[in-house]
């Protein structure tokens, strides 16, 4: 089972160099967004006066809120700083809590000073799981904070309303069922229960509603004495803040007070980490942390945790993926090194955008085909034509995002297909009844000939190579690796031979170049920018958390670049060709440049 998950787990990185293109452009300019409409939504909001947010429609989080005749407009606390204070946390499977009189409902209680930033608390406990709760039967934390002399149980004389605080958190987490994808070995023999269970799945079309266990429970104080402009703060920032209704406010002023604030911190929550409920777990471990936090860092958490989900919802597929990605970037990377990619990152996208600009500027005004090695363009195609196809057939861990941007590429690459040569299908006589032939646009000039004749000689020196690595790639995977089936065996293996050994395929136009001894067919705006991004790509690389070879594999395309540049610095451009744009020097000019080259030679 574990050499099963670690092929599942290979399976679905080997395409991570092409899928991730363009989701990282829209998470990092997404980040930017967070970042900034933090700091400036609440000046958006300066003239919304709004009643108190009804927390209870919240799913898994409560608060208790005053009901106050007049909204404050300003708002401070209302216990002195430096206050004793009491932590008590119950379990229960009820949403509303009333059995304080069970020792056993407890499970953490702490004594904890407000405003001192050095009181941090940290303890784990186990949690005796019942079959309601194996069964997805919810399970809730009842978190009181109570001033010294208070008690959270209303039943005893020392229970005051004002001095507690309450929040409950439903600890039990509910998601769609990862799915099981039924996998077997196609030449080998395979487990019937482990089959049956998947087909079970597969014919319901529905994952089912589970529940998963997140073994961290942190809670944070916010520890702050400077007095909050309540009216402007965003709904869900309100939600957490209960006012205190036994000290009125002040018409005139419109100041109020508020009791401390819970915030039970979800933000670096990653599903990777969640644990499936059921039959077999016996005990629920959880790991209760406390720490207090200033209130800037609470609005940030609060905001950029909201915006995350509700951007995963719209963007919809495995979209929740690319920002646990995020959180565990910012968790695991050097702040420096991570400080250094966020920066280069905005870069990153305006030399993609700069490429795929250029690289249509130039392949519009090419008027012949010099150079350009065709075979190339059809392999492209090729390539991503088998990505896109296995994007499909594992399309419950892909978004649609991703799909339509590989369905982007794949148009790009068939749209310089046709403009330099003319596709016809024709019937045929032999297995298949149709063949694909393709015609020159013009006829072809001495140049053009040799480029063609080059391309076909790059070609079959790389087939001597690219064959037997394909026929051993493809019995390895089918040896040693499970497949959905005998299409799913062909797509993943081609996709693994793509991300693999695919940088072999951009020799070709290495050895034109060298045949032709010229580099003046080659897009160098277009190569320039590509290579940039690529250089961002490889430092994004070290953030992100992804096997060695692949993360090796990210420096291939900068090799073969360093060729190319090699190749310009050695070869002269011949600058009686057409370049990208259709300009030709003049005669004038090609003798002062080509004196100029002999000196330099000299």
């Amino acid at each position: 089972q574990q050499q099963q998950q670690q092929q599942q787990q290979q399976q679905q990185e080997q395409p991570q160099s092409t899928l991730q293109s363009i989701s990282q452009v829209i998470i990092r300019m997404l980040i930017i967004y967070y970042i900034i409409s933090f700091f400036k939504g609440s000046q958006n909001n300066q003239t919304a006066v709004q009643p108190e947010f009804d927390a209870s429609k919240s799913d898994d989080i409560s608060h208790s809120q005053a009901a106050l005749n007049i909204t404050p407009s300003y708002i401070s606390p209302s216990w002195p700083l430096n206050s004793n204070m009491n932590l008590h946390i119950y379990v229960s499977e009820d949403e509303n809590f009333i059995n304080f009189k069970n020792p056993d409902a407890r499970i953490w209680y702490s004594p904890i000073h407000l405003d001192d930033w050095n009181d941090i608390g940290d303890e784990s406990v186990d949690i005796q799981a019942s079959v309601n709760v194996q069964n997805n039967g919810t399970l809730y934390a009842h978190i009181y904070l109570t001033h010294e002399k208070a008690s959270p149980d209303p039943s005893d004389p020392a229970f005051q309303e004002n001095m507690i605080v309450y929040q409950r958190k439903l600890l039990t987490r509910y998601y769609p069922k990862r799915k099981t994808v039924k996998t077997k070995n196609l030449i080998g023999v395979n487990n019937d229960n482990q089959d049956e269970e998947a087909d079970k799945e597969i014919k319901s079309g529905i994952s089912p509603i589970v529940s998963y266990w997140y073994q961290n429970l942190t809670i944070n104080i916010i520890s702050d004495s400077n007095v909050v402009p309540y009216s402007q703060l965003q709904p869900l920032v309100k939600s957490y803040i209960q006012l205190d209704k036994s000290t009125p406010v002040d018409p005139s002023s419109k100041r109020g007070y508020y009791l401390p604030i819970i915030f039970v911190n979800d933000f670096w929550l990653i599903r990777d980490h969640l644990t499936h409920i059921n039959e077999t777990v016996k005990t629920l471990p959880l790991n209760i942390k406390y720490y207090p936090i200033s209130l800037w860092k609470f609005q940030l958490y609060v905001q950029m945790g909201e915006s995350f989900r509700t951007q995963a919802e719209m963007m919809g597929g495995d979209a929740h993926s690319e920002f646990d990605e995020i959180k565990r970037m910012l968790r695991e990377t050097n702040p420096i090194l991570l400080g250094v990619t966020f920066t280069v990152s905005i870069l990153h996208s305006i030399f993609e955008f700069l490429a795929f600009k250029n690289d249509i500027a130039h392949w519009r005004n090419k008027e012949e085909l010099t150079g350009v090695s065709v075979r190339t363009i059809l392999s492209n195609i090729f390539f991503q034509l088998v990505i896109f196809l296995y994007l499909m057939d594992n399309n419950e861990d892909t978004s649609w995002m991703i799909l339509i941007g590989q369905g982007i590429s794949l148009a790009i690459e068939v749209w310089k297909i046709k403009k330099a040569v003319d596709v016809e299908i024709k019937p045929s006589q032999g297995f298949f009844r149709y063949s694909i032939s393709f015609i020159d646009k013009h006829k072809l000039s001495e140049s053009e000939a040799k480029t063609k004749e080059y391309d076909r000689l790059a070609f079959k020196y790389l087939s001597w190579i690219a064959y037997p690595l394909l026929v051993g790639y493809a019995i390895y995977s089918l040896v040693y690796n499970t497949h959905k089936s005998w299409y799913s065996f062909v797509l993943t293996t081609l996709v693994g031979f793509v991300y693999a050994f695919g940088f072999i395929m951009m020799t070709p136009q290495l050895f034109i170049n060298y045949k032709l001894k010229s580099v003046a067919h080659m897009p160098w705006k277009t190569l320039m920018y590509k290579t940039l991004g690529t250089f961002v790509d490889d430092l994004f690389a070290f953030c992100i958390k992804m096997p060695t070879l692949h993360r090796l594999a990210c420096l291939r395309d900068d090799v073969v670049f360093f060729v190319y540049l090699y190749q310009k610095w050695v070869y002269p451009v011949d600058n009686k060709r057409a370049n990208e744009y259709g300009q030709v020097a003049s005669e004038s000019e090609v003798g002062q440049i080509d004196q100029a080259e002999s000196k330099k030679d000299k």
